[in-house]
């Protein structure tokens, strides 16, 4: 994944795809949110905020989220992040 297509809010994996349904993330208004998808037909059926984007680099992205009261936070390649295609 190129930052130009996080930036436009292109659905993506963090690394491999590991199961159908399995959750997909994307960027808008500088959060990260992730998309809960069925098992059956890969529909999106939950959308919720995952993380709070901090900074926009060339090459990764950096987020952080609360757990448990805690700031966590991750740093994400683009080239570690994979598109989502339908029917795949």
């Amino acid at each position: 994944m190129t930052k130009e297509q996080f930036i436009a809010g292109k659905p993506f994996y963090v690394g491999t795809k590991a199961y159908k349904g399995d959750c997909t993330y994307y960027f808008r208004e500088d959060i990260i949110c992730r998309q809960s998808r069925s098992s059956i037909d890969e529909r999106v059926v939950l959308d919720t905020y995952e993380a709070n984007v901090y900074v926009k680099g060339n090459t990764y992205v950096q987020a952080y989220t609360y757990v448990l009261g805690k700031k966590v936070k991750v740093k994400l390649k683009y080239e570690n992040l994979v598109m989502f295609e339908e029917g795949i």
